[in-house]
């Protein structure tokens, strides 16, 4: 009988397919009213990465990254930055950021899992949710997302070409413009909530001109020493900034001195401060990752005497239940202006929330992990979770680093434990411009000095670097990817299918 009627049955293509999904993805992002407002807690939330993209020219930019540059420069490296200019931009733009309803998240490192958890709450949740973290794998359009989705090509265009004005009288930096695109483009679709990472540091930082209803600090650290400051007091004093009058203060910091210096920017400005360790009592039961795939850990959560039990959270590392705990005591924090997330959305969140390039395995035998850890603490984050999660024999690392970090102590905590090291290159243009990867002979002669328990060798090609440490490992070893958020931007695409 079907076959009878075969010429009835339309054909839809599969291209046909995908703009009638991306058209409904648009409505239920636009429409205020969509009664589609609700996440299946069957599917899991990551973050769309977008293969492929734009045309390219043959520099390899896209038409994006052209009008950007364009329009923009690069950050000066080492130099303080101001806020004079921004906020001049953003008054050429009309001010989006006033009255913008946002979570502000810092700190040294976390920040951007931390920033992604909670997105991924808020949507699950029913909000139109904001999210700008930095910075992207592959493409910028994933700065602004809104809903798990980052801007469209076209939607994203039309921003700069919009703001192309603002930008030529006032020259921004990079980082400076598209800050300042998502904030328009917050504002634009009317989001219930944005979620934004600090770029570096806080006082400074070209996101910190809003007013947010919550400020949350993961942890303080060295880094970036060059411009906040050579300890960790005076990065803190630079990170608290965020923390401003009308807020919630919450913070994950653990050295008693920073938090002292958190407490009393907290009193300062009159808001209260929830803490780590006591307003915020997080308690693991066990961290693990079996052969059938299953990963994470299982923790108990107390935020101000709401007590959660046996939550389930699918990523690796014990540093990332911390970065869950804050991210749901920033929405608990939210509940305050009306923006409530049940115990069964963070059960389900929790439970399938993925984030691109942080520990984040690709492949088995032998598994392959990616990781963007760019600073030492979150290098010791991630060997910690290595040692902690993996039941492999040996470990062969593919790294590349950019000059902004403290490259010597990353590879210092590398050479003991490193099986095989590779070490590569990458060709993207940062907030600071291209040509920001340090030359792996460079690394290969400092890695030397650490007198390192393997050994090392040169690929300049970071596809090649990810084959050739493939080929060094046996099926019951591991591959991890690591130093540089932008170098697992550049092997990515070739190892997920």
């Amino acid at each position: 009988m079907l076959k009878e009627h075969e010429e009835h049955i339309p054909s839809v293509s599969l291209a046909s397919l995908r703009i009638l999904l991306s058209l409904l993805s648009a409505l239920c992002v636009l429409c205020a009213s969509c009664p589609l407002r609700f996440v299946s807690c069957h599917s899991r939330y990551t973050i769309v990465m977008e293969r492929g993209g734009m045309m390219r020219d043959d520099a390899g930019m896209s038409e994006i990254d052209t009008r950007l540059w364009a329009l923009a420069h690069a950050s000066p490296f080492g130099e303080r930055p101001d806020l004079g200019r921004m906020r001049r931009l953003l008054a050429h733009l009309g001010d989006p950021q006033i009255g913008l309803p946002v979570l502000h998240v810092g700190g040294t490192a976390g920040k951007g899992s931390t920033a992604t958890i909670a997105a991924a709450l808020l949507t699950a949740a029913g909000y139109r949710t904001g999210l700008h973290t930095k910075p992207h794998l592959r493409r910028v359009n994933e700065r602004i997302v809104v809903n798990g989705a980052p801007i469209s090509d076209g939607d994203l265009l039309a921003l700069i070409e919009e703001a192309a004005p603002a930008a030529r009288a006032v020259q921004p930096t990079w980082y400076e413009f598209t800050v300042a695109l998502a904030f328009l483009h917050f504002r634009r679709i009317a989001v219930d909530i944005a979620v934004i990472e600090v770029g570096l540091g806080g006082t400074y930082d070209g996101t910190n001109v809003v007013q947010p209803l919550v400020a949350v600090l993961t942890n303080v650290g060295l880094d970036h020493t060059e411009i906040l400051g050579d300890t960790v007091e005076e990065i803190a004093r630079d990170k608290v900034a965020i923390i401003k009058p009308g807020c919630i203060a919450i913070t994950g910091v653990t050295q008693p001195n920073v938090r002292e210096i958190v407490a009393e920017r907290a009193a300062t400005v009159g808001v209260p401060l929830w803490r780590l360790g006591d307003e915020i009592r997080l308690n693991v039961l066990y961290t693990h990752q079996n052969n059938s795939g299953g990963r994470g850990a299982t923790f108990h959560l107390d935020v101000n005497e709401r007590e959660r039990e046996h939550l389930h959270l699918n990523l690796i590392g014990l540093h990332q239940a911390k970065n869950a705990a804050l991210a749901i005591a920033a929405t608990d924090a939210l509940s305050s202006h009306g923006l409530t997330v049940s115990d069964d959305v963070i059960q389900c969140v929790l439970e399938t929330v993925s984030i691109p390039g942080r520990l984040e395995i690709v492949a088995q035998k032998p598994t392959i992990i990616l990781d963007g850890a760019h600073n030492p603490d979150k290098i010791d984050a991630l060997l910690a979770a290595l040692r902690h999660f993996s039941m492999h024999r040996r470990l062969v690392v593919v790294a590349a680093f950019t000059r902004r970090h403290d490259v010597t102590a990353m590879l210092a905590r590398l050479a003991p434990v490193v099986d095989h090291l590779v070490l590569t290159s990458f060709a993207m243009y940062s907030d600071f411009g291209p040509g920001q990867a340090i030359a792996p002979d460079e690394l290969a002669a400092l890695f030397a000095t650490f007198q390192p328990r393997g050994t090392s060798e040169v690929v300049p090609n970071p596809i090649a670097a990810v084959a050739a440490a493939r080929e060094w490992a046996n099926s019951d070893d591991c591959v991890c990817v690591t130093g540089s958020l932008y170098l697992v931007g550049a092997v990515r695409d070739a190892l997920v299918t």
